[in-house]
This record gives C-alpha cells, sequence and structure tokens, in this order.
C-alpha cells in the first residue's frame, strides 16, 4: 500500500480504529505538515496518549512503522501546483529525500562504518550500474586520504577479490534495489573468508541485508510518485558526503587530503 495515501489509508482502515486511534487521526488531519517533523514522544504527549497506540495506529493502516508513516506522509505534502518552476520542483524534491535520507540512515551510527574503514587493511566498494559511479567517487576519495580503496563495478572482478580478501579487509556494498545478483553472491563469497561486510540500500529487508555485518538505509525515489525526476544516486551521494566528512575529521586523512588537491591544482 505504499503508494495510498494516508487520507485513502484512513477510509480503508478507519471501521478497525478504536476512540483512542481515532483521537490520532483527528490531529493528524488537522497538523498534516508539522508531524512528518515531530517524534513519536513528542506527538504522543501534544494528542495526549502513548507512543505504544501511535505504533499500534501506524500499523493498522498498514504502515511498517512509525519512520515509514512519517515519510510517507512527508511526501503528501509535496504540491507540485505551487511550483513556478522545474527547476524549483526539483530543489524540493532533492531538500526531501536529503531529509527521509538522514532519518534514515541514522538507525545505525556513521561512525561505525568510519570505523571499520579506519582499522581495514583493504577497502572494497561493489556498485553496478550507475550505484558503481558512486563506488568509484567513494573510493577516490578514500584514496585522497590515504587510505586503500578501490572500486569495482563488474562482476568477474568482484567474483575474483572475493576469494582474494580476508578477515582484515572491509567490502562496501552499494545497490539500490539490494536485490544485484552479482553484488550478493560477491558478498556470500567474501562471507566464507570472514570479510567484513558493509551495505547501503534504499530497501529494506532485502536479500543484500542477509549477506551483510553492518547495513545502511537511504531514502528512495518511489516515494516521491514522480516517474520525471531521476537521480536515484543523490541519496547514496548523501551518505558518502557524510561519511567522507567524519573521515576527514582525522587529522591525518585531512592533511593527506589536502596534499593531494594541492598537487592537481600545482600541476
Amino acid at each position: 500500500m505504499n503508494n495510498s495515501t494516508f487520507k485513502n489509508r484512513l477510509h480503508i482502515f478507519e471501521y478497525t480504529l478504536s476512540a483512542s486511534e481515532k483521537k490520532i487521526a483527528n490531529y493528524i488531519l488537522n497538523n498534516v505538515e508539522s508531524v512528518p517533523f515531530e517524534s513519536i514522544s513528542d506527538l504522543s504527549t501534544k494528542i495526549g496518549t502513548s507512543p505504544s497506540t501511535i505504533t499500534r495506529f501506524c500499523k493498522k493502516l498498514d504502515y511498517r512503522s512509525y519512520v515509514e508513516f512519517q515519510t510517507l506522509l512527508k511526501t503528501e505534502s509535496i504540491k507540485v501546483t505551487d511550483y513556478d518552476t522545474i527547476a524549483e520542483k526539483v530543489i524540493e524534491y532533492y531538500q526531501l529525500t536529503l531529509q527521509l535520507s538522514k532519518s534514515i540512515f541514522q538507525k545505525v551510527a556513521p561512525e561505525v562504518l568510519v570505523n571499520n574503514i579506519e582499522n581495514s587493511n583493504k577497502i572494497v566498494i561493489l556498485g553496478i550500474g550507475s550505484s558503481g559511479l558512486t563506488a568509484t567517487e567513494f573510493a577516490l576519495r578514500l584514496n585522497r586520504m590515504g587510505i586503500n580503496a578501490i572500486a569495482i563495478t563488474d562482476s568477474y572482478t568482484m567474483f575474483a577479490q572475493s576469494v582474494l580478501l580476508n578477515s582484515k579487509d572491509l567490502i562496501i556494498a552499494i545497490s539500490n534495489s539490494g536485490e544485484t545478483p552479482e553484488i550478493i553472491k560477491t558478498c556470500k563469497e567474501a562471507k566464507k573468508n570472514n570479510v567484513k561486510i558493509a551495505a547501503i540500500t534504499k530497501k529494506f529487508n532485502s536479500s543484500l541485508s542477509e549477506t551483510t555485518d553492518t547495513i545502511f538505509y537511504t531514502s528512495d525515489n518511489n516515494i516521491l510518485e514522480d516517474d520525471k525526476f531521476y537521480n536515484d544516486q543523490l541519496s547514496f551521494q548523501f551518505f558518502i558526503d557524510v561519511i567522507t566528512y567524519h573521515l576527514l575529521k582525522n587529522k591525518k586523512y585531512n592533511e593527506n587530503n589536502k596534499k593531494v588537491l594541492q598537487v592537481w591544482k600545482d600541476k
């Protein structure tokens, strides 16, 4: 039911709601623009109910969680007819994508991946298609910091590397769907050698999540419900920007990065 609006869901499931849940529904209808940015505890206080009641309410309306409810409700506040130009519409989509990515991926602290990168001998970043471009950019950034990293974007090299890595190495797998066969196969093979594996994807409960030690989620373009907006790497780019910033707080990495950039400026 991901394409159903809040009002549609309410119409379908209203008969199942208790008196307290109807109270929640009425509050949301009257505060559609602010509710998506409220924590569940703050919202429960304002309504005069409990967080657990709000969670049950969300699930009755076929949302997987309060976070998914917030995410989808945010997209409904976009009023396409309010935009004077396509550029303004795209800017709004950028802002929404980044806001949602922030709220989603921080379920696991980015410092977890930063720590894994800092303590691994070799970083192998996997990506196919457009995700391969993100993988390449990520590897280049790490290289400029003096970190041993490579991006692999073809299946043959992925499979070859999977048997050569060991427990001191790290794979970072990037996949929109979390179902990319080549990446899943590579991760499964590497796991036999106890390689640490982190993944970045947009899909919850994907096959990729079953092969990783740590998984980070970012927002999916589908929530925008506009097939004319096409930038499936923006949320991934946001993620690696955050990781890059964390890494550059390390004095050694920062100095290495500056040295490399200066060399290019002097050429």
